[in-house]
């Protein structure tokens, strides 16, 4: 009797008999996802305003016009956001804009406004060399403390400024006591993307009480004969134990499979910064202002789990009719009956502990079956 098992600590397995299959949406090509959302925003018109002294959208109360808090952020970028810039549009959609001080270029009064009770809010080292006002957004609110998201598919539909200068971005970060950590879902900057309007960098950051190191970071440049990053398209992260998978467009273009995958809650940010690429001989770029960074939508997806079950596969019945969740521990036993992936389809098995294949089990030509061990992402 021919037997496969799979119980290693992390493990990915597929067999395809068809490539171009592994290249479709995540939540309707893997059934655990739960393809209701837990978080869901069209930012459909008329949306609530920021309210002026929390600069949270109430009554909502899904995000807030700052970054971690903060209004200013990093020693090389030379913007402060402010909630005029963050504008939730008449064709719903989120617009992030950037624009300058002054036309000639002038520094920003350091009297620009903040939020009541803000936490961080004190002085950056750029806070003498702001130049521009831009936007930025927070979910869920962070000060005080909510409960942030932990693993999840987070997707955003967005169309990005690609000037020299411009700096958006798409992640999730959150800094607790010796927990720094950071998923990057796209950023682009002028020197991360070797000056393309096609190419963009994801990345993870991890820092404790000593350290301070990034992991994982990727590259995708968009194919010619595609739309450039100025245009809409789709960006997407995966985040389950261990494994970080970045989508463009729907499609898988980078995997990172590490301990170094952050394991603690974080909240989800957009941003437009304005960075030192706009800063030429010591005078700052006037032209081309205001800049919009514009999203459609962002939503954020969880894995359906029944982490302490142990569930066994016996006829393609059972196959047809399996209840997808990430389980304890799966076996397909073709022993009696054999079990094929049904033709052009895509089978995705989770479990935290192993999966065992025993009997007669077949993929058909233009199927695909994808095996994933990792811990229960609860």
């Amino acid at each position: 009797m021919k037997q496969l098992i799979l119980g290693i600590i992390f493990c990915i397995f597929v067999i395809t008999a068809n490539v171009n299959n592994m290249h479709a949406q995540i939540l309707q090509n893997d059934k655990n996802w739960d393809i209701i959302p837990v978080f869901n925003d069209e930012f459909n018109y008329p949306h609530t305003e920021w309210d002026t002294l929390t600069w949270r959208d109430t009554p909502d109360n899904r995000w807030r016009a700052t970054i971690t808090g903060g209004v200013t952020h990093g020693s090389t970028e030379y913007q402060v956001y402010q909630r005029d810039n963050a504008i939730f549009n008449s064709d719903s959609t989120l617009v992030l804009r950037a624009d300058t001080a002054s036309p000639a270029g002038e520094l920003i009064p350091l009297d620009y406004e903040f939020p009541d009770s803000c936490y961080p809010c004190s002085i950056k080292p750029n806070d003498d060399t702001l130049y521009y006002y831009s936007g930025a957004v927070i979910n869920p609110i962070p000060y005080p403390a909510t409960t942030a998201y932990l693993y999840g598919y987070f997707e955003a539909r967005c169309k990005l400024p690609v000037q020299k200068g411009d700096f958006p971005a798409f992640w999730l970060y959150k800094q607790t006591p010796g927990h720094y950590r950071e998923i990057d879902i796209f950023e682009w900057t002028w020197g991360i993307s070797d000056n393309s309007t096609r190419k963009y960098q994801g990345n993870i950051w991890l820092a404790n009480n000593t350290t301070y190191a990034s992991y994982g970071t990727n590259y995708y440049t968009i194919p010619d004969n595609e739309p450039d990053l100025s245009n809409w398209h789709t960006y997407g992260v995966e985040w389950s134990p261990k494994r970080v998978v970045w989508y463009f467009d729907g499609k898988p273009v980078n995997e990172f499979f590490s301990d170094s995958v952050p394991a603690y809650d974080m909240h989800l940010i957009f941003n437009y910064a304005i960075n030192k690429a706009a800063i030429i001989f010591s005078e700052p770029i006037t032209t081309g202002f205001p800049r919009d960074m514009t999203i459609d939508y962002v939503k954020v997806n969880k894995l359906k789990c029944d982490c302490d079950s142990d569930a066994v596969i016996q006829n393609n019945a059972q196959l047809d009719t399996f209840n997808y969740a990430v389980k304890k521990s799966v076996t397909i036993d073709g022993s009696s009956s054999a079990i094929s992936v049904p033709a052009n389809e895509k089978v995705t098995l989770r479990a935290t502990e192993s999966v065992t294949i025993t009997g007669e089990f077949e993929v058909p030509l233009g199927s695909e079956f994808e095996i994933i061990t990792h811990n229960c992402p609860e």
